[in-house]
């Protein structure tokens, strides 16, 4: 747009809308003022001066005795060459900046356009992850609110499961739900399991161990919710491999308590 009006190709409409925006635009304004000096610099530098007899050819003919219409003819014949070859040096190098121009120009929005696609891409990615983790912290913030409210709730047993022999200073408690016999666990001090092991809560009824299911140490740490038990006089949990086993290992008993 600078240059279409800078060399006189833009239209009588565009030349007064780019006058507008140059008025508005002091960017603009400068970019346009740039480009008609490095033209005029670049004719001055390319201008093809007459020869140095020129001026005595000229002077000759326009003595009183030397005023024929055929000397005049002459002399504007070879003024018009001089303009003519001239204006062609002009209209080169004014070519040849167009062209140095328009390809600076595009290699310049070229660079910006890849730019703003890279940050526009990176943002894409941050915004995904930052809802990814909000989704994860909600999860847990609900997780955490609904443990309170089991916590709190007045149908809610709380039994004490406190450390063994083989782990004196391991707690968990125990909340028994006395109405739909729901069992939930919350671990207050247990050893981290090894890789392929798994804490399996038990529930002694009659005397004998009732499997009550599995749990991970990152659930217990709000409520883990067990199987539901109808009815037990004790509870316990052992460290059993991954998934549960049928009987628990006596050996491996970490907590118990009475309800």
């Amino acid at each position: 747009m600078v240059e279409s009006y800078v060399l006189g190709l833009a239209s009588r409409e565009e030349q007064l809308e780019f006058e507008q925006l140059c008025a508005a635009n002091p960017e603009l304004r400068t970019a346009r003022e740039a480009f008609e000096l490095n033209l005029e610099q670049h004719a001055v530098a390319n201008a093809v001066a007459p020869p140095a007899q020129l001026k005595q050819k000229v002077w000759a003919e326009i003595q009183p005795a030397s005023l024929p219409v055929i000397n005049m003819q002459t002399r504007n014949s070879k003024q018009a060459r001089v303009r003519s070859m001239n204006w062609g040096k002009y209209a080169a190098a004014a070519s040849i900046i167009l062209l140095i121009g328009s390809t600076v120009l595009n290699f310049y929005f070229y660079n910006q356009s890849q730019s703003y696609i890279s940050k526009y891409e990176s943002l894409v990615a941050e915004v995904q992850q930052v809802a990814k983790e909000n989704k994860v912290q909600q999860a847990k913030l609900d997780l955490y609110e609904s443990s309170m409210r089991l916590m709190n709730d007045s149908n809610m047993a709380v039994i004490a499961l406190k450390g063994v022999a083989n782990s004196p200073n391991s707690r968990t408690t125990l909340y028994w739900d006395k109405q739909s016999k729901d069992v939930y666990v919350h671990v207050n001090n247990l050893p981290q399991p090894a890789e392929g092991k798994q804490y399996q809560l038990w529930a002694i009824v009659d005397g004998k161990p009732v499997d009550a299911g599995v749990f991970n140490m990152n659930d217990a740490g709000a409520l883990a919710k067990m199987k539901n038990i109808p009815r037990a006089q004790a509870f316990a949990i052992t460290l059993e491999t991954k998934g549960g086993v049928a009987s628990p290992t006596m050996t491996a008993m970490f907590v118990m308590g009475q309800v």
